[in-house]
């Protein structure tokens, strides 16, 4: 099970991967990387976990990694007290495959 922290988050599709830190208290998600910010919400159940995050701009600069700055994801993995690997997908890409890694950052 996540314990609420502060993780580092890796996102990868086909096509492209970024970066970002993310911060989850209380089923809640929230984070940025330089140019986009990510708000949402997850379900933890023992190891097993789903989420559903939401992507903004909050700062100019170079494009999203897909190339569209408001998403919305959909996701489901496994996770230990300090990792997590998921899979899912992307709403308005339903096509495009989707994992992303969470790795803890402090405690």
């Amino acid at each position: 099970m996540l314990p609420d922290g502060r993780y580092s988050v890796w996102f990868r599709t086909a096509e492209a991967d970024g970066v970002g830190l993310v911060e989850i208290a209380d089923q809640r998600l929230i984070g940025r990387d330089t140019v986009i910010e990510y708000s949402g919400s997850f379900i933890q159940n023992g190891n097993r976990f789903t989420a559903k995050v939401s992507t903004r701009r909050h700062a100019p600069g170079q494009p999203s990694i897909l190339g569209i700055d408001e998403l919305d994801f959909e996701f489901a993995g496994t996770s230990s007290r300090i990792t997590a690997a998921c899979s899912g997908r992307i709403l308005q890409m339903p096509d495009v495959p989707l994992e992303v890694v969470l790795l803890r950052v402090d405690g």
